[in-house]
């Protein structure tokens, strides 16, 4: 080596790879026991059917959270409830439709969670 020139400085170098592993999929949800409109009196327990990408294939045992939310705030209506093997969950407590919400908006939000498939 000349001496005007300096050794190279060689670094080891790392190779990092990441893959997901299992399926990765969006799932098709579908809300019903949910009337379009609700009057005074009127209790409704929502149920959900979570199915595969394929929307064929049901997804057993994903966990869904039901809440509502009114002129009183938001509850709970069912957390982590699991899907069965057709892929449907039901909320576990019903929701009562009083005086206070006459005319208002209530919104029902259904929470999924994902699971490796």
């Amino acid at each position: 080596m000349d001496e005007g020139t300096k050794d190279p400085l060689v670094l080891p170098t790392v190779q990092e790879e990441s893959r997901v592993i299992g399926a990765v999929e969006s799932p098709v949800i579908t809300v019903s026991d949910i009337p379009s409109s609700l009057n005074v009196g009127d209790k409704v327990k929502p149920k959900v059917n979570v199915l595969r990408a394929d929307k064929t294939t049901p997804i057993q045992n994903c966990p869904v959270d039901f809440f509502v939310a009114d002129s009183l705030g938001t509850m709970s209506l069912g957390s982590r409830v699991l899907t069965d093997v057709n892929g449907d969950a039901i909320a576990t407590e019903y929701y009562y439709v009083g005086r206070p919400e006459a005319g208002l908006t209530v919104s029902f939000i259904i929470v999924t969670r994902r699971i490796l498939v």
